[in-house]
């Protein structure tokens, strides 16, 4: 293909059919994409179905993304938290001294970290060995969960390796396989009376930022109507300033807020853009007013 290569292979396996695998190899991004369509066959006998990534590690170590920042299972998760199975927000990996390896798991929230979820309920993590298990389907749960699945299912993936774990660079990633650029077509109204078109017919940005390891998670309304919102968080764990322009805009004001939008302080702004600093996985909410 233009952008790449496409392997594509069919199998199957117990109370799965049909299994096809397409994986994508791209020139220019150094990322592997995987594409798993499942055909399944119902069953009420127990059953888990898992995605295994098994990565050359010799003495592994594992992390996760969570809401905010992200968790080394071995020592970050308060005394009795489940260790056997872990919701990923936007990537898994699997690292040693020489190398990391990060999974985004678009379609399956679930994992489990060096071994498959067996219900012994442990104390202390200790993984089996240095596989990322994708926890797809499962009916083995005793409560709260469907006797069995079956259909037609897709499940997708895109890998990344580096030769160290870098959070911030995987947190990035994951936010643009999970949540790509949305693209709408605008037509022009067929009558007399258009305003002029502010946009070069070749596109440009309602709002730029810069700053290593700093994401820009909500742009939305204000709740009561002043403004609009602006909610930053920091994912690499360390320090970090950023600045943030309107290209399109002059910038009125700007606030520092709480969590639920009630003003702390002004912030100072210079023509279309202002400037932030974070402390490790910070979260910063900006309330600003353009002219």
């Amino acid at each position: 293909m233009p952008w790449g290569e496409s392997l594509r292979l069919v199998s199957s396996g117990v109370n799965t059919p049909k299994i096809e695998t397409e994986i994508l190899l791209f020139k220019q991004h150094k990322k592997v994409e995987f594409r798993y369509r499942i055909q399944k066959s119902y069953t009420n006998d127990k059953e888990g179905v898992y995605i295994a990534f098994p990565v050359a590690a010799s003495s592994p170590h594992f992390a996760y993304s969570a809401q905010q920042g992200w968790l080394d299972p071995a020592k970050d998760l308060m005394k009795g938290a489940s260790l056997e199975w872990f919701n990923i927000q936007y990537w898994m990996a699997a690292h040693d001294n020489s190398a990391a390896v990060g999974i985004v798991p678009v379609d399956t929230p679930l994992a489990s970290l060096g071994d498959i979820f067996r219900g012994s309920w442990p104390g202390e993590f200790q993984p089996k060995s240095s596989t990322l298990f994708s926890y797809a389907m499962n009916n083995y749960w005793h409560t709260n969960y469907r006797a069995g699945q079956g259909g037609d299912f897709q499940f997708r993936y895109v890998l990344a390796s580096k030769d160290r774990l870098d959070g911030g660079a995987l947190t990035h990633l994951g936010m643009e396989e999970m949540r790509p650029v949305e693209v709408n077509y605008v037509v022009g109204q067929d009558k007399v009376g258009n305003p002029p078109r502010p946009l070069p017919p070749g596109g440009k940005s309602f709002l730029a930022t810069e700053g290593e390891g700093v994401s820009l998670l909500t742009w939305k309304a204000a709740e009561d109507g002043k403004g609009s919102i602006l909610r930053f968080v920091e994912t690499a764990g360390k320090q970090a300033t950023m600045s943030v322009r309107f290209p399109t805009a002059q910038l009125a004001s700007a606030q520092l807020c709480s969590g639920v939008e009630e003003n702390q302080g002004n912030l100072p702004v210079e023509s279309n853009s202002l400037s932030l600093s974070l402390q490790p996985f910070e979260v910063v909410t900006v309330r600003v007013l353009l002219k």
